[in-house]
């Protein structure tokens, strides 16, 4: 029995032995674990980057005309409406002066004069010729029924002037956009009648900083919305003196006609901010701050190395690099906690930036100046 028992334990000493031995065996046959961290990397590419930003401005006709009389009195009559069509030479109002009456007086005054004139010129040129009257007398003859005339001539102007004026008529063609008067309202020549928006162009009036001044170049297309409607509008005018009432620069787009535009609503624009144009660049998340200088790590045959660079403009995607890199340099842009300059890693094989377009980049965002975040400016 006690022999029994010796074997099964002998026996049972022989497996655990064996099993460690086959344990200890297979573990030296393993490879060594890999404390290298595994990174992408991508080459900079040449390509462009256009930040845009967001702006307000107020629609306005392109041509408009404030339509005034040039004479007073009561208004008689009404032509219009607010909105209708008009071409010019058109009749709007007519106008009752009391410049008018008087006027005509004047003309009918002078009218009796000329006749008075020229009877007395034709009885003394009777005299003058049978040598009752003398030379002189005939000359005073004449010349008083040549002033006649040219009296009459005047008053005749003055009042048919004056007639003209008291039919306003539109001075260019298009379309009414106030009516500020009613029939038998008394005005002046300094009265606004109406304002008449010429043609089939808008235009939207909007301010714009010293920064977007250096970049925004005539005959640029803005995008303009309004009540959720895109439009599109080119820079036609931009100014050189600062408003001293906003502050900003005075810039003009014009826009095509449309019925969701109407003078004087407030719309809103996206307008390019800066852009850098076939420049060289990296993938912004690359790109990391040492005390406020930018730098990246670059993969140099098993190595990180840290390169300072001089960063531009960027947007969400993509960063601006002035200098520090070449398109032959192969930046890093996958994360680890043990990356640091001379670190040794396993660059990954993959060298495409999925992140970057191959022409260019064209993204709406924050501009940055490489130390700071960026902030779009809204100006009113």
């Amino acid at each position: 029995m006690n022999r029994k028992k010796g074997i099964m334990i002998s026996v049972a000493v022989i497996a655990v032995i064996g099993a460690a031995a086959f344990i200890l065996g297979g573990r030296g046959g393993e490879e060594e674990y890999e404390s290298r961290p595994t990174v992408s990397a991508v080459h900079p590419r040449k390509g462009d980057i256009i930040l845009y930003t967001e702006l307000t401005g107020v629609i306005e006709p392109q041509s408009k005309a404030a339509v005034q009389p040039k004479m007073g009195g009561e208004v008689l009559e009404v032509y219009f409406q607010a909105g209708d069509r008009v071409e010019a030479g058109q009749a709007l109002v007519k106008i009752d002066s009391d410049a008018l009456t008087a006027l005509k007086l004047q003309m009918d005054a002078a009218e009796v004069s000329v006749r008075d004139a020229a009877s007395n010129l034709t009885r003394t040129r009777a005299l003058y010729t049978q040598g009752y009257v003398s030379e002189q007398t005939m000359e005073q003859a004449e010349n008083a029924d040549q002033n006649a005339r040219i009296a009459y001539e005047t008053a005749r102007n003055q009042y048919d002037l004056q007639l003209e004026y008291t039919t306003v008529t539109a001075p260019i063609s298009g379309t009414v956009e106030s009516r500020s008067v009613e029939p038998h309202d008394h005005v002046d020549t300094s009265a606004q009648i109406c304002v008449i928006s010429a043609g089939d162009q808008l235009q939207v009036k909007f301010g714009i900083t010293e920064k977007i001044h250096q970049t925004l170049s005539l005959d640029d297309v803005i995008s303009i919305e309004k009540n959720g409607t895109a439009y599109e509008g080119v820079v036609a005018e931009i100014g050189t003196m600062v408003n001293s009432a906003t502050g900003l620069y005075d810039a003009k787009a014009s826009i095509p006609q449309s019925a969701g535009l109407t003078t004087g609503t407030r719309v809103k624009l996206t307008a390019v901010m800066s852009r850098a144009e076939n420049v060289l660049t990296v993938p912004v998340d690359a790109v990391n701050y040492d005390k406020g200088e930018a730098f990246v790590y670059c993969y140099e045959g098993g190595t990180a190395r840290k390169t300072m660079i001089e960063s531009g403009i960027y947007d969400s995607n993509t960063m601006e690099v002035k200098s520090g890199l070449t398109e032959e340099s192969m930046v890093i842009t996958s994360w680890s906690n043990e990356l640091m300059d001379g670190a040794e890693v396993i660059h990954d094989g993959n060298t495409d930036a999925d992140s970057m377009e191959d022409d260019s980049v064209q993204n709406g965002g924050m501009e940055g100046d490489g130390t700071q975040d960026g902030q779009v400016t809204i100006d009113g």
